[in-house]
């Protein structure tokens, strides 16, 4: 009974706010945001990047409600995992060395929730995740290839798994984040998905992703540019099917994406998760401005990390109402297969589900879907990063039966 209050209480808190940092029922925190963080990197042990046992004995030596905690603990347990990977390595436990390799790049990653740039550990904790997840790439079979897309001055790192090593075409889909995403994340979301399922996966970080602020290279309306460059490289190899190339945007990927899908007519599907027309408008309703729900230390730090990838303060959070005017998408001009998925807990939100529902409607290809997913199947919060089983079923299904119909045609 305790457990359907909390969510009965939090449904009429999403009412009044829209706040993606929300977990409907309790984990293991009571600190909301710190507990929604805690079950996306849950989310990660279906694919390898973690272990039970190891993830809860670190969320309890955790202070509750205290980021710093958060920060310092994961690395530690990231630690003893690394040098486990590198004992087995040595030892010549290749299968050992990978699991324990990519489950200490995910502890190392998930410190960085609560990490700020300006913290000296920031980018010592960054590459220590890199590193670890390199490592366990080259351990893979078929090995995971670490790419850089040239991209103005800079390049776009990222990954691509493929479903095989033999050098037939394959259909293909490229994964892109949202506000707090490195494409690491992405990998472990849904690549191992996609492989079992025949397709390559592909994913990297747009500008405002993973460290590319520190370049000075922030979220940018035009999303379809670098995306236009990514479309280049994977129509580049000679492994990727052109005529089933799809695109799948989590959070604030459901604006980045589709935004690139209504330029680009070598995108033959598009999928988000959580689907965006307007980003200014999702920012009003959020609780970086309101009086009604008070954001805790943790909720606040991550709001701060999403302030600086979008290129302002730390502490100016409100500025990025201003700043998101121009990101916006119309949905009419995506003429590709559509599929939208949204989690329960979102679509409680009046005016997420308005969005949700008025992007549906625009589209014009009539092989569109939209999926509300509930909290019955365990898929009640944002992205459904709790359950990346039924995500990978619910967009590969679908896939599947948009291409066969491409290839009958």
């Amino acid at each position: 009974m305790k457990s359907k209050n909390r969510i009965q209480e939090l449904l009429k808190q999403t009412e009044k706010v829209a706040d993606a940092h929300r977990q409907f029922y309790k984990v293991y925190f009571e600190d909301n945001s710190m507990d929604f963080a805690f079950q996306l990197a849950l989310g990660t042990v279906r694919n390898g990047g973690g272990e039970i046992g190891e993830m809860f004995y670190t969320a309890a030596q955790i202070e509750d409600y205290n980021p710093d905690s958060w920060a310092e603990e994961w690395p530690r347990m990231a630690e003893r995992v690394e040098r486990k990977a590198k004992q087995a390595e040595a030892d010549g436990h290749v299968v050992s060395a990978r699991e324990f390799y990519i489950r200490a790049s995910t502890y190392y990653r998930t410190a960085l929730f609560a990490l700020t740039p300006d913290n000296p550990g920031f980018l010592a904790v960054y590459y220590k995740s890199m590193t670890c997840f390199i490592k366990a790439a080259t351990l893979l079979e078929p090995q995971i290839e670490l790419i850089k897309i040239p991209f103005e001055n800079t390049f776009l790192p990222g990954c691509f798994s493929k479903a095989e090593t033999n050098a037939e075409k394959k259909k293909t889909i490229i994964a892109i984040g949202g506000g707090e995403t490195f494409f690491t994340d992405l990998y472990l979301h849904l690549g191992p998905s996609a492989n079992k399922r025949g397709y390559h996966f592909m994913t990297v970080d747009l500008p405002g992703q993973g460290i590319l602020p520190m370049e000075g290279h922030f979220f940018r309306a035009d999303s379809e540019i670098p995306l236009n460059a990514v479309v280049d490289y994977a129509l580049s190899r000679p492994d990727v099917d052109g005529e089933r190339l799809a695109v799948y945007g989590a959070s604030g990927g459901g604006y980045y994406v589709p935004r690139a899908a209504a330029f680009d007519k070598r995108i033959k599907a598009c999928v988000t998760n959580y689907a965006i027309i307007d980003i200014q408008r999702i920012m009003k309703e959020m609780a970086i401005q309101s009086d009604e729900v008070k954001m805790s230390p943790f909720n606040i730090r991550m709001f701060q990390l999403m302030a600086w990838r979008n290129g302002l303060s730390y502490d100016d959070m409100v500025g990025m109402i201003d700043l998101t005017k121009d990101f916006s998408v119309d949905p009419e001009k995506i003429h590709c297969p559509f599929l939208n998925v949204t989690s329960e807990g979102e679509y409680a939100n009046p005016a997420t589900q308005k969005m949700q529902d008025e992007f549906f409607m625009l589209v014009r290809n009539i092989e569109k879907k939209m999926i509300v997913t509930a909290f019955e199947d365990g898929a009640g919060a944002h992205c459904l990063g709790e359950n990346t089983g039924l995500l990978s079923a619910l967009v590969f299904d679908w896939l599947d039966e948009i291409f066969q119909e491409v290839s009958v045609l």
